[in-house]
């Protein structure tokens, strides 16, 4: 008897497919429970968990639940009667790997994220409606107060923050509930030694199907500001992400002197808000999942309003950390209230530390920096304004900035947005410093100007590195040349595309399954297509498009934006130093960037400049960018656009870096 069928992408598709993926994954727990592991493809790794211990941690064969009475099943139903039990369903605030690093004292650290689908104001809500010390309990999404369907982790969008030590070995089991395929995105982590690990479906593994267990395994080889995000459709800008903070010892933290305080609540996750799962507009935008609607006239600072709050003392410093999980195109403005912020970090990379008054933030971007607690006490602003596509729908959004002592639920006296975006004490300021705007919004500086301020911008090109370059001077790199584009078809439809070639995701896992198919069968490039005798500018062509480079060499790629808009880049597995970033203004020019740079019109930054290390970079509007790295990692890497909509239109390709013979060696693996 067929209990369901799978169609092409592997989505169960049935009529009681709720009902099967319940039992199933309930018998898995179940299972997991009696053995103390979960069966998963990979080789078995439970003893790395023995130092889970504590009282109320446990040892490898009881860490799958949270409370010592494993006959006991508290089971609760979210929107979709799923069933879960209570206790899986927990932030990590007591986890043991939670701590303060040491020298030599690196933990083995399980985690388990169980994915499923939510609602914001659902029917757990209860006393929380009016009482929000009462959401964490009823374990309550509120959101912005509307409700609306969303995909969640343990219950929480975002998703509960992880926290490991740098040199700890993660054990993470991810469980799909959802009724359709899913992998996760370790965002920031290189996997050089894991790649199997990266969590970017049909490349470096197959996707998790609905009802399934997944196992990722992989060491923290670094430290900073993370986060972990769905690489599946349009799951992120529905809430699967969360942080991912790796800390340092003391020793290793080149900016632990600058700080007094570096808290997990001081983290702040961005994200844009849809309703009614219309993914062609962002609705609202969130901070830590909380803020004011805009479906009210209500003023900002009406108490109705439920947002993020920051509790600090006078006279302390802080490191906080803003992490960008946006998915639309909308560059984020960062600022906080009469307060400068110290600049140390960017995308988890150290950098020479700069006071700014604002800093910019596009999808997958992260900045850290130090809070000195020197106003009087009071409440004060934390203001996120988006641009772009959020600047359509006039999107701004708030925090607290509370000082104890002062009155503990009052909102700052001031709005979020206006028309003087200057208070009384800034008015005395002759000028401010902007990091890492979009270079083509020049015009985020007019409000300031006009107020006859001095506006300085320190791009991302601007800002230093602590950590050494990892070549000598004077090294030759191998450069190639890409861009970023997008095309229309006689229809309307439009397209976006890299390297002129709209992407076709591959129907196998190339990692898992490079020695069972032919290259040229699987996938292409834009060299095949010219070998071909096929134009790509004219005729729109779609293929698994793979760009070659060799391993274990200094590699140099010179990307243009052929755009109006800036565009954020991400590639997996490679952190790379910025040495170019400028606007050409034209698209026929930047057509003939080879050219360009040939005549020396792509100015380089010096050999031995420090240039600032980074995973996701703006590709400014009609500009371009230039970044080096050192090619040790080989595999099949993502190589895309960090902005959904021009990923789900063919904005992406894959860097195969090495031949396949350098690769890990896995276990050929097909999935039917």
């Amino acid at each position: 008897m067929v209990l369901f069928t799978v169609n092409a992408r592997g989505t169960v598709k049935d009529l009681k497919r709720e009902k099967l993926i319940t039992t199933i994954v309930s018998l898995s727990l179940l299972l997991a429970k009696v053995l103390g592991k979960i069966i998963n493809d990979e080789s078995d790794e439970t003893d790395k968990h023995s130092e889970l211990i504590g009282p109320k941690y446990y040892n490898y064969s009881k860490v799958f639940w949270d409370t010592p009475e494993l006959s006991e099943f508290k089971i609760i139903h979210n929107a979709d009667g799923l069933n879960f039990n209570e206790g899986q369903l927990n932030s990590f605030e007591r986890h043991p790997c939670r701590r303060i690093c040491q020298s030599g004292q690196s933990m083995s650290c399980y985690y388990r994220l169980i994915v499923h689908n939510y609602q914001r104001l659902g029917a757990e809500c209860q006393k929380c409606l009016n009482d929000p010390n009462a959401c964490l309990a009823e374990h309550c999404v509120f959101g912005d107060g509307i409700p609306n369907g969303v995909m969640a982790v343990n219950r929480q969008t975002p998703g509960p923050a992880i926290e490991v030590c740098e040199g700890d070995f993660i054990t993470i089991d991810v469980v799909n509930y959802l009724t359709e395929e899913f992998a996760m995105h370790w965002h920031g982590f290189r996997m050089s030694q894991t790649p199997e690990m990266d969590g970017a479906s049909y490349i470096t593994q197959y996707p998790i199907e609905a009802g399934e267990a997944y196992r990722y395994a992989f060491m923290a080889d670094r430290g900073g500001t993370l986060l972990y995000h769905s690489h599946s459709g349009w799951q992120t800008a529905l809430g699967l992400g969360g942080a991912f903070v790796v800390r340092q010892t003391k020793q290793a933290n080149k900016q632990s002197h600058l700080y007094d305080y570096d808290l997990i609540e001081h983290t702040l996750f961005i994200q844009e808000a849809i309703y009614n799962y219309d993914y062609d507009r962002p609705r609202n935008i969130l901070i830590n999942g909380k803020g004011r609607n805009h479906g009210n006239t209500l003023p900002d600072n009406d108490l109705s309003h439920r947002y993020e709050r920051l509790r600090i003392s006078s006279g302390k410093r802080y490191r906080l950390r803003v992490i960008s999980g946006g998915v639309f195109d909308c560059p984020i403005e960062f600022s906080i209230e009469n307060h400068k912020m110290l600049m140390i970090s960017a995308d988890g990379n150290d950098i020479e530390p700069v006071y700014a008054d604002k800093f910019f933030l596009l999808p997958g971007e992260r900045f850290d920096f130090i809070l000195d607690a020197n106003q009087y006490s009071g409440n004060y602003w934390i203001r996120v304004r988006g641009y772009n596509e959020c600047e359509r729908e006039n999107l701004y959004q708030g925090a607290v900035l509370h000082y104890r002592g002062s009155k503990k639920h009052q909102l700052p006296p001031r709005q979020l947005i206006e028309s003087d975006p200057l208070s009384k004490e800034e008015r005395g300021v002759k000028s401010a410093v902007h990091v890492n705007r979009p270079p083509i919004l020049t015009s985020f500086a007019n409000k300031e100007e006009d107020f006859h301020m001095k506006v300085t911008n320190i791009a991302t090109l601007g800002l230093r590195s602590l950590t050494p370059l990892s070549w000598p001077p004077y090294t030759k790199f191998l450069t190639y040349y890409s861009s970023f584009g997008e095309r229309r078809e006689s229809n309307g439809e439009l397209f976006s595309q890299l390297d002129d070639i709209t992407f076709e995701w591959p129907r196998v896992s190339l990692l898992q399954a490079h020695q069972l198919y032919y290259e040229d069968s699987v996938y292409c490039n834009r060299s095949a297509f010219m070998a071909a005798g096929h134009n790509c500018r004219i005729n729109n062509c779609v293929c698994t498009n793979v760009i070659r480079v060799p391993a274990y060499k200094p590699i140099e790629l010179v990307i243009a934006n052929y755009q109006k808009s800036t565009e954020s880049l991400h590639t997996h597995g490679v952190i790379y130093r910025l040495v170019g970033q400028d606007v050409i203004g034209n698209v026929g020019d930047l057509r003939r960037i080879q050219d360009l740079d040939r005549s020396g019109r792509l100015q380089r930054l010096s050999d031995d400049y420090p240039a600032i290390e980074k995973d996701t970079i703006q590709v400014p509007g009609l500009g371009y960018i230039i970044v080096r790295f050192i090619s040790d990692g080989p595999g099949f890497w993502l190589h895309s656009s960090q902005i959904d909509r021009h990923v789900q239109r063919g904005m992406a390709a894959i860097l195969k870096v090495g031949e396949t013979s350098q690769m890990k060696k896995l276990p050929p693996k097909l999935k039917c």
